[in-house]
């Protein structure tokens, strides 16, 4: 992980009063939080003196930005904020961050500020998974509240609990203006927070998919049926008859066709990737596993005499299992809602019936969809609860 530095050393802040305190102990909780905080450059000039602070998660950045406008000449605000936005910019490239949100906290601020203040403050627009989205509040002494714009969430990352803290804090170590501030109702962000940064299980199933789709190809051909039943492809009679249980298993990584390929894949890079990064690695591999094997035995109790491979099962689950957990959790995936997911699910189901006869794809196995999906939905509504944040 890159070190976040906007370059050179640390820039000196001069603070008192409120903001010294507020400064202060903010800073404590931040480190308390894991938060590291960011070097200014040397030749940082402008007439406002800020801290800031990040910390990833998955592939979101949280930058908290401290702003003493005691002296602040807001002349100069919006070249000043263009450079913070500049070195946000770097951080998170540099670190493989896809998204950033930004809390801006302005802290002693001087009467003829106050106004520019609130413009600011309500310039910010509703939440939006954007690759930089910015949050505003302002500490206001003179009427012992916290400023914010109503439209934007007040809650995310917990960003006003600490700052209440703060302010429980100064109130106990300070008098004056250290009292306790209103603060208006929060609002928590609709989109939930990975738990896992790469899609490690992903490339290895991919990897394995495409290892096993050529090593057939080269053995007789992914359509030809004494070379799929002998790389372990599914049928009641091999199951059932001959005991072959792991033909359960080895259809999930066995594909019929470059068309059969080539859609599973399109599908699992949608889907197994927001899989794997919201439940975790092993919640990923226990949804897609299990999903795959339910599918292959729907398919062979309803059809006696059916044959079949794919990952169409799996695949399923998984979408399964990230619809149930924007409906347990009650936050998007991404761009994904629950409506977003419940349609795609649905226009999956439907082209697995009118499919068949498709040229380069096999004829469907409706029932291996349903079994996976169901059994998916299941596996994500017991597994949607808290994760922990994960390392990797």
């Amino acid at each position: 992980m890159t070190s976040p530095s906007l370059g050179g050393n640390t820039y000196e802040t001069k603070e008192d009063g409120m903001s010294e305190n507020f400064g202060t102990n903010f800073a404590n909780i931040m480190m308390q939080a894991g938060y590291e905080e960011i070097n200014m450059p040397a030749h940082f000039s402008y007439p406002v003196n800020i801290t800031m602070w990040c910390k990833f998660a998955g592939s979101m950045a949280y930058y908290y930005v401290l702003y003493d406008l005691s002296s602040a000449d807001f002349s100069a605000f919006a070249s000043l904020k263009a450079h913070i936005d500049q070195g946000i910019a770097a951080i998170s490239g540099r670190n493989d961050m896809r998204h950033s949100v930004v809390f801006n906290i302005f802290t002693r601020i001087s009467g003829e500020n106050m106004q520019y203040t609130e413009q600011i403050v309500n310039s910010g627009g509703e939440f939006a998974l954007l690759p930089k989205y910015d949050v505003y509040y302002a500490l206001d002494a003179s009427t012992s509240q916290i400023m914010r714009n109503t439209k934007q969430p007040a809650n995310v990352d917990g960003a006003l609990d600490k700052i209440k803290a703060v302010l429980e804090i100064c109130k106990k170590t300070a008098d004056g203006d250290e009292k306790m501030f209103h603060v208006e109702h929060s609002v928590s962000s609709p989109y939930a927070t990975p738990v896992a940064k790469y899609p490690i299980l992903f490339c290895v199933i991919l990897a394995v998919n495409l290892l096993l789709f050529a090593l057939m190809e080269l053995g007789g051909g992914s359509t030809d049926i004494a070379t799929l039943l002998r790389f372990g492809a599914a049928s009641r009679h091999h199951i059932f008859t001959l005991g072959e249980y792991h033909r359960l298993v080895t259809p999930i990584f066995l594909h019929i066709g470059v068309g059969h390929l080539l859609f599973n894949t399109m599908s699992l890079i949608l889907f197994g990737i927001r899989t794997e990064r919201y439940f975790g690695h092993f919640k990923f591999l226990a949804i897609y596993m299990v999903s795959g094997i339910a599918g292959n035995l729907a398919m062979v109790l309803a059809n006696p005499f059916a044959m079949g491979a794919g990952a169409s099962g799996a695949i399923f689950g998984v979408m399964g299992a990230l619809f149930a957990f924007t409906k347990v959790r009650k936050k998007n995936v991404e761009s994904f809602n629950a409506g977003a997911l419940a349609v795609m699910i649905a226009v999956g189901v439907l082209m697995g019936f009118t499919m068949a006869g498709v040229p380069g794809m096999p004829n469907v196995a409706n029932m291996a969809h349903i079994g996976g999906l169901v059994t998916g939905f299941a596996m994500g509504v017991l597994l949607s609860g808290k994760n922990k944040q994960a390392k990797s």
